[in-house]
């Protein structure tokens, strides 16, 4: 681990401190450690995702060809699909868990 040597200060309104505090409580953490945490999930994220939409011309053409080719039928997903909509599936089963609760 490397050792904490920067500083960083934040203002913020009282309400959103008093939520912060909260949270960070509720997480049995203090709230640097929750805050800083918190943003830096943020951060790894959002740095994720400029790094993965970032294509350059060729991978464009390729994403654009692999987008407007017919989709590949996978024969156990179709048997498993086969006459089945999700809704009547999803209710199905709702109906199933229903049944079976004390």
């Amino acid at each position: 681990m490397t050792g904490k040597s920067e500083r960083m200060n934040l203002r913020c309104s009282t309400e959103a401190l008093a939520t912060l505090r909260e949270a960070a409580e509720v997480q049995g953490q203090d709230l640097t450690s929750f805050v800083l945490g918190a943003a830096l999930d943020r951060a790894r994220s959002v740095l994720a995702e400029d790094r993965i939409l970032r294509l350059n011309p060729a991978e464009i053409v390729q994403l654009e060809r692999a987008l407007d080719t017919d989709p590949k039928v996978i024969p156990q997903l179709a048997r498993l699909f086969a006459g089945h909509s999700g809704a009547a599936a999803l209710a199905h089963h709702t109906r199933v868990d229903r049944r079976q609760r004390p």
